[in-house]
C-alpha cells in the first residue's frame, strides 16, 4: 500500500515477455526460478524462459555417482539415487514437450548428466530431436557414462540449421565417416569438443561442412593421431589441447588469426608442427609442451607479418635464443627449461612475461613508448646471480610497469647481500609502478622480507608500489612485507660506496587508494603500521567468508606513492 492506501502497481510484471526473459538471462538458474513467487505473472515468464539449464545436481548431489554400489552406498541410498535420476529425466521430458506443444523457441540448452544405463540413452536422442525443431541457437551437452564409455549422440545434432554454438563433452560424436550431405550446420560459428571420441575423417568432414565456423576448439579428444586443418574460408581461431601423444599437426588456413596448441608434456609431444605460410593473418600464437628449435621459431616470425602475440609455455628451448620481429608486441616465456640467454630485436614489444628458475639475459632493442613486464619467480631462487641478472635485464630494457609474482616452495632464505655490489657502478632504475603479487607459499619460516626488499630496491626506484591481496595470498607474507617496508634504519646498510641505501633515500610513503578502514593519503610509517596489518587481518577473514559461499573473491590492492 502507498500513503493513500492504494495498491502499488507492479510495473515490472507489465513488461513484455521478451524483456523479462532478457532480465532473467542475467540471473543464475536458481535465482531466476525464485522469481516465480514474486507475482502471478512471473511463473508464466519462468515457464517460457528460452534458456533451459538441466544439471543433475539440482535433483540430488549423488546423481553424479556412476556406480553407487562400488561407492559403498546402501541399498536404500541407491534406490533414492535411482528415483532422483528418473525424476530428473522426466522433468526434462515434460519441459521439452511443453515447449514443443506451445511452439516456443529455445535459445540455449545446457545438459549435464551421468548416463549409467544404455536403456536410458534413447531418451537423450529424443531430446536432441525435440530441440532440432525449436530453432535452438546454443547447445552445451555433458554426458558422463563412466568406465571410459561415451554416449554416441544422434546425427540429428547436425541438422540444427539455427545452431550458432555447439559444445560437446564426454561424448562419441560419430563412429563412422560422416555423410557430408547430412550436415546442415549453416549458422554454426563456434564448435567446442571436450573429451570427445572422434576420428580424423570426421574432424575433416565437420570443418568442410561448417562454412560459417570461426572458432574450433579441441580439448583432450581421442580417436586420432594426426590433425590437419586446411582450406577454410572463415576460421579465425583454432585451439588444440591434448594430454595424449600425437604425431603431426598441420595448419593451413588463410583466415586464421589465433592458434593455440598445448600438449601434455615432453613424453607426449607432437612430433611435427607445420603452420603454413598461407596463414598470413595470424596474430596470436601460443605453444605449450613442445620442443622448439630457435631457427624454426624465427622462420615462424618471419613468415607471419601480422604476428603480435607470442606465448611459449613449458617448452624445451635451447640455452641461447635469438629472435627478431618488427611487429611483435607481446611475448610470454613461461617455464621454458634450459633458456639462459635471449637476444630479441623487437622494437615494438611493450609487454614481456617471464617465469623461470634463472633470470635470463634479455636484450631487446625496443622503442615502444610504454612497456610492462611480469616476472614470476620462486623466492628461494632469488640469489646473487638472479639479482645480478635482474640488474642487467632492467638496464637493457626500459620498463615503466614491473610486476613480480612471488612463490615459495622450500621456504629457504632469500640470498641478498649489498656487499655483492661492491665495485659495480649502477644507478637504480626509476619505474612508474612496481607490483608485488604473492601467488602461493608452502613454507614461510625462513623468508627474509628485509632481504627481499633490499634486493628489489637496490635496483629499483618505483613511484608507486602496489601489493596485491588475492584469495590465496598469505596474510603472514603481506604483513611481513609491510613491516619490513617501515623497519628502522639503524642497522648498517650503506656498505657500498657507489650505491645509495634505499631506506635513506625513501622520504615518504602514502596510501593512494581507498580501502576498507583506510583512506587515501594516509601516511604509512611505523606509527600507522598497526592499522594496515589490521586491515590485512580483516580482509583475510572476509575473503574466507566469501569463499565459502561463492567461487569469486574480489582481489584487493594496497597502492602506495613513494617519494624518493
Amino acid at each position: 500500500m502507498d500513503d493513500e492506501g492504494k495498491t502499488c502497481i507492479d510495473r515490472i510484471s507489465e513488461l513484455p515477455d521478451f524483456i523479462l526473459h532478457h532480465v532473467l538471462s542475467y540471473l543464475s538458474t536458481k535465482q531466476a526460478a525464485q522469481l516465480s513467487v514474486v507475482s502471478k505473472r512471473w511463473p508464466y515468464v519462468w515457464e517460457t524462459f528460452p534458456i533451459l539449464d538441466f544439471h543433475e545436481r539440482y535433483f540430488g548431489k549423488d546423481l553424479c555417482v556412476i556406480n553407487p554400489k562400488q561407492n559403498w552406498i546402501p541399498k536404500d541410498g541407491r534406490r533414492k539415487i535411482f528415483d532422483q535420476r528418473v525424476k530428473f529425466m522426466n522433468y526434462i521430458d515434460k519441459k521439452l514437450h511443453r515447449f514443443r506443444e506451445k511452439n516456443l523457441r529455445v535459445n540455449k540448452f545446457f545438459l549435464s548428466m551421468t548416463l549409467v544405463s544404455n536403456k536410458l540413452a534413447p531418451r537423450v536422442d529424443t531430446w536432441m530431436e525435440l530441440l532440432a525443431d525449436m530453432r535452438i541457437q546454443e547447445l552445451n551437452v555433458i554426458i558422463h557414462a563412466g568406465h571410459e564409455r561415451r554416449h554416441d549422440l544422434s546425427k540429428i545434432l547436425f541438422t540444427m540449421e539455427s545452431l550458432t554454438l555447439l559444445i560437446l563433452q564426454s561424448c562419441v560424436l560419430l563412429n563412422s565417416r560422416l555423410d557430408r550431405n547430412a550436415v546442415k550446420l549453416s549458422s554454426l560459428v563456434e564448435m567446442h569438443l571436450i573429451r570427445v571420441s572422434i576420428d580424423e575423417d570426421t574432424i575433416q568432414d565437420l570443418i568442410f561442412c561448417c562454412h560459417s565456423m570461426k572458432v574450433f576448439f579441441l580439448m583432450n579428444c581421442v580417436g586420432f593421431e594426426n590433425l590437419e586443418i586446411c582450406d577454410h574460408d572463415k576460421l579465425e581461431k583454432m585451439v588444440f589441447y591434448s594430454q595424449s601423444g600425437f604425431k603431426d599437426i598441420s595448419i593451413k588456413v588463410p583466415t586464421l588469426k589465433e592458434l593455440i596448441i598445448h600438449t601434455g608434456g615432453e613424453e607426449t609431444m607432437v612430433h611435427e608442427i607445420i603452420v603454413s605460410s598461407a596463414c598470413q593473418n595470424l596474430k596470436h600464437l601460443s605453444l605449450s609442451g613442445i620442443p622448439i628449435d630457435p631457427k624454426w621459431l624465427q622462420s615462424v616470425l618471419t613468415s607471419f607479418p601480422l604476428l603480435e602475440h607470442l606465448v611459449l609455455q613449458n617448452c624445451v628451448l635451447q640455452e641461447f635464443m635469438k629472435l627478431a620481429s618488427q611487429v611483435l608486441k607481446e611475448m610470454h616465456l613461461l617455464n621454458c627449461t634450459k633458456l639462459m640467454e635471449a637476444d630479441f630485436d623487437t622494437p615494438n614489444l611493450h609487454t614481456f612475461e617471464y617465469c623461470g628458475k634463472t633470470m635470463p639475459r634479455l636484450y631487446s632493442n625496443s622503442v615502444s613508448d610504454h612497456r610492462t613486464a611480469e616476472l614470476e619467480v620462486r623466492l628461494e631462487d632469488m640469489n646473487r646471480l638472479w639479482f645480478m641478472r635482474l640488474k642487467d635485464f632492467l638496464k637493457d630494457n626500459k620498463f615503466q610497469d614491473l610486476t613480480f609474482s612471488l612463490t615459495s616452495i622450500s621456504g629457504e632464505a632469500i640470498s641478498f647481500n649489498a656487499e655483492d655490489y661492491m665495485g659495480i657502478q649502477f644507478a637504480p632504475i626509476e619505474l612508474n609502478n612496481m607490483k608485488l603479487v604473492h601467488l602461493v607459499s608452502y613454507s614461510l619460516k625462513s623468508i627474509n622480507f628485509a632481504a627481499l626488499l633490499d634486493g628489489l630496491f637496490w635496483n629499483l626506484r618505483p613511484r608507486i608500489l602496489s601489493i596485491q591481496l588475492e584469495s590465496y595470498s598469505s596474510k603472514k607474507f603481506i604483513k611481513g612485507l609491510l613491516k619490513s617496508l617501515v623497519a628502522d634504519d639503524e642497522r648498517k646498510c650503506c656498505c657500498s660506496e657507489n650505491l645509495e641505501c634505499w631506506r635513506h633515500s625513501l622520504k615518504d610513503i602514502k596510501l593512494i587508494n581507498n580501502v576498507k578502514g583506510l583512506k587515501s593519503n594516509t601516511v604509512f610509517n611505523a606509527m600507522t603500521l598497526n592499522n594496515f596489518t589490521n586491515f590485512v587481518d580483516d580482509w583475510k577473514i572476509e575473503a574466507k567468508r566469501i569463499a565459502r559461499s561463492t567461487i569469486f573473491v574480489k582481489d584487493e590492492t594496497l597502492s602506495f606513492q613513494l617519494t624518493w
